[in-house]
């Protein structure tokens, strides 16, 4: 069925009636909106008016002061029509056609909220500091002191590069302080890969903390985990990671001036980012201390063959889904 609107009535051209009266008449000019849009009406007929062009987004972030994101587009927030620009009235508290439901999207990515949230749903949700580890999938997504770590953003700090920086009988492997099992099998929870105790992946039962309740209300790196202010609150094994209780496997430092490193005597060590280290110039030199060091690394550090010439630090180094353990991809 087609129709026309004429002389502020609107006739059907398959029934050949007058379906109902707009309420513009012969010398009137008006503008209103029904569940169909938006029409001006004068003594001639009635006319569409059509909605303003809204700029594409993102998120909220991504829009002009005033407005907000929806499935729609950027539209500018409202309490009443006549807030709206025409061809739009007011809907949920923003300007829209009056033919469609806009949903509104605070997020669809992290990069919408800044730093210290997650897009969870469409929604920022607040993490890092107190309230538990940011998710992520990638450093980027972490800022410039944290990178991704098992799922979650861990502050570099609390991730080891080298061995040489875990305390003594573990080994760095994907960035983390754990057991060596080269002679004694894994704990519960972790498995052995090429001589490292690598945590297993958890099966993921949450993907925020939404999804957690009860005694374990954050969600981290999938699973859901208990809530701490402080490392004692978080048992044997496990510290506070940002307000949420993880496995530590945080890198062990042990000085914090060079005092520190020369009170047993012996070759004069320099403490270099909290840990004690012998500085050289060459190999020879590393090699008349310990043959373990005999390798003069990059950073002018007496290292092993590994740190001195590392294939990898992190695992996402290497490829092929291989695990970065003790700096050789494996």
């Amino acid at each position: 069925m087609t129709s026309l609107r004429v002389a502020g009535f609107l006739v059907s051209s398959a029934l050949g009636v007058v379906l109902w009266n707009s309420g513009c008449g012969p010398r009137n000019e008006s503008y209103y909106c029904d569940a169909t849009g938006c029409f001006t009406c004068d003594g001639y007929g009635c006319t569409t008016v059509n909605p303003p062009t809204k700029n594409k987004c993102t998120g909220n972030a991504s829009c002009p002061a005033g407005q907000i994101c929806t499935s729609l587009g950027c539209s500018a927030k409202c309490q009443a029509d006549t807030e709206c620009a025409k061809g739009e009235v007011c809907k949920a508290g923003t300007c829209a056609p009056p033919s469609t439901n806009p949903v509104t999207q605070e997020c669809t990515t992290k990069a919408d909220c800044g730093a210290s949230s997650v897009c969870v749903g469409g929604k920022c949700q607040a993490c890092g500091g107190t309230s538990g580890p940011c998710t992520c999938t990638a450093d980027a997504e972490c800022g410039t002191n944290a990178v991704c770590q098992n799922g979650a953003c861990t502050p570099k700090k609390d991730v080891c590069q080298f061995t040489s920086e875990c305390e003594t009988g573990k080994l760095c492997a994907n960035g983390q302080c754990v057991a060596s099992c080269d002679t004694a099998g894994c704990s519960s929870g972790y498995s052995c890969v090429k001589g490292a105790c690598i945590p297993d992946v958890p099966t993921t039962n949450c993907t925020d903390d939404t999804a957690c309740s009860g005694s374990t209300p954050k969600c981290v790196g999938g699973s859901c985990t208990q809530a701490c202010t402080a490392d004692a609150q978080c048992g044997n094994g496990r510290y506070c990671n940002q307000g949420a209780c993880v496995p530590d496997t945080r890198p062990k430092p042990n000085c914090t001036d060079d005092t520190q490193c020369n009170s047993g005597g012996g070759s004069p060590r320099t403490c270099l980012g909290g840990y004690c280290k012998f500085t050289c110039t060459t190999d020879a030199y590393c090699r008349s201390i310990d043959s373990r060091i005999g390798y003069c690394g990059k950073d002018s550090v007496c290292r092993t063959a590994a740190e001195a010439n590392p294939q990898c630090v992190k695992k996402a180094d290497c490829t092929g889904g291989k695990d970065c353990v003790d700096n050789a991809c494996l």
